[in-house]
């Protein structure tokens, strides 16, 4: 054999080695790993969402990604994001389901704002395009650099079937989105908040989601408690 002649068949004998040992890897598990560390590294997956990522775990994203899934929603709204791991999630689903929109919502705030919330201001200087390619999300996603409030007077007729709450934690920072995007769940749809039995964390103090919870009566209410931050999901 020629010397070019066996580089190419020990390359082509190393991928197939390799592609044996990758599919063996996920041959055995219902989520692919390789997506769900690209989720978690590039979004911003953290243990507030309960993510595991040495065994693929993507902890609270699985809720999102397994109603939107079920229900196939036309439109998912998302307040707030640190780097965009539950938008991506959800945009994940719509484009799996082949239908549907995420519609994104945050103010871009930094550590400098009390209101920030743990925001890094990652949305006011991210090519938003480039960084939603990534599991080519884009055109399943619409991202808007503005308060809940802003948005809801912007586009007062939009009507959503998913709603994740997670921008201004404070007790009437909650109240205010429920009391402007409640109305525009449709019926049978789904309102989710995180850090829903949080009170306080690190430095940051005062979170109000608890409370809010608290005084809720809707029946159709879950809340897991399952780490310091927690998740809770009503339906109207």
């Amino acid at each position: 054999m020629k010397e070019t002649t066996l580089k190419k068949f020990h390359l082509r004998k190393a991928y197939s080695i390799y592609r044996n040992i990758k599919w063996s890897f996920f041959d055995h598990s219902l989520v692919r790993k390789d997506i769900v560390y690209r989720l978690i590294n590039h979004y911003g997956g953290d243990s507030g969402h309960k993510i595991e990522t040495p065994s693929g775990n993507l902890g609270f994203g699985f809720i999102h990604y397994c109603i939107i899934r079920n229900i196939r929603p036309a439109k998912v709204l998302c307040i707030g994001s640190r780097m965009g791991f539950v938008p991506a999630i959800c945009a994940l689903a719509c484009k799996d389901n082949r239908y549907g929109v995420v519609e994104f919502v945050d103010a871009g705030l930094d550590e400098s704002d009390k209101k920030s919330w743990s925001g890094i201001g990652f949305w006011k200087k991210t090519d938003l395009k480039k960084h939603f390619n990534v599991s080519k999300l884009n055109n399943w996603i619409n991202t808007y650099i503005m308060t809940s409030q802003s948005f809801a007077d912007a586009y007062p007729k939009w009507k959503y079937d998913y709603i994740y709450i997670d921008g201004d934690h404070s007790y009437g920072g909650v109240k205010l989105d429920f009391k402007l995007f409640w109305p525009r769940l449709n019926k049978n749809g789904f309102m989710v908040f995180h850090d829903a039995t949080v009170k306080n964390w690190g430095s940051l103090k005062g979170f109000g989601v608890w409370k809010f919870l608290k005084e809720n009566k809707n029946r159709h209410k879950i809340i897991f408690p399952l780490n310091e931050s927690g998740l809770a999901i009503l339906q109207k």
